[in-house]
């Protein structure tokens, strides 16, 4: 994506190449300085009960739980739930 990812540090050239320089230049100026972990966890618990529910006759088990990144187990216990 990035044209100039060669001018930064390691890190920023993966961002740089992944994001583009604006928002490369955007994170470093809000977060410089902190270490950040990404939790495996994107979607909270509300957003993925309502997804699921919303798209029990839309799409299968397999395809929700890829989806919101659960397991075909814990996506027809919700289902199970939700009745």
């Amino acid at each position: 994506m990035s044209k100039n990812s060669e001018k930064y540090s390691q890190l920023y050239k993966e961002l740089s190449e992944l994001i583009g320089d604006t928002a490369t230049i955007k994170l470093w100026e809000n977060y410089q300085g902190l270490n950040i972990s990404f939790p495996k966890k994107l979607y909270s618990n509300e957003y993925v009960k309502k997804f699921i529910l919303e798209n029990k006759n839309k799409m299968s088990v397999q395809d929700m739980a890829k989806e919101v990144g659960l397991s075909d187990r814990r996506v027809r216990q919700i289902l199970k739930e939700g009745k």
